[in-house]
């Protein structure tokens, strides 16, 4: 016989499973694939202009990889150190980041020869995948989470940047 006052094991809060399972993984996998997808338009869309304002694109997409790589595999404490911010500030200073990205998508030089979206495109996605590489718990999440904060506040406020 069972003690009457036992109660039946309450179901699992529903909210806190969407949370945990479906939110945050998105909003952590979410900033580098959204990155990712922009570098590889305007590389195909310099290719498309031509053989040498596509290997330019290319270039200026590998830059910021390699120095981040270089970064992490022979200065990795130091470049920690660079970007260990509270989870906080971590997340305000991603915010600023993922607006000024888009800002400088929408505005920056068509026609230039200097490549500086896929610049600043590459540095973006380089540093959300060293911390994700390097950092550990709560200040992983808060890069990722201001990323995407800071692309979708500038898209409501200003709008999609126009693209090539």
């Amino acid at each position: 016989m069972g003690n009457e006052n036992e109660r039946p094991p309450e179901p699992e809060n529903w909210g806190t499973w969407i949370i945990q399972q479906v939110i945050h993984p998105l909003s952590v996998f979410l900033p580098p694939a959204i990155l990712l997808v922009l570098i590889a338009y305007f590389v195909l869309a310099a290719f498309g202009e031509g053989f040498y304002p596509g290997i330019r694109s290319f270039a200026a997409v590998l830059f910021p990889l390699s120095v981040v790589t270089f970064a992490f595999i022979f200065a990795r404490g130091w470049l920690a150190r660079l970007v260990a911010f509270s989870p906080t500030t971590s997340f305000l200073l991603s915010s600023l980041v993922g607006l000024l990205v888009m800002a400088v998508i929408r505005f920056s030089a068509r026609g230039s020869t200097v490549p500086i979206s896929e610049l600043v495109l590459s540095a973006s996605f380089s540093l959300l995948v060293f911390s994700h590489a390097s950092l550990q718990g709560s200040r992983v999440s808060a890069y990722s989470y201001g990323m995407l904060s800071g692309m979708m506040l500038y898209i409501i406020v200003l709008g999609f940047p126009g693209l090539r």
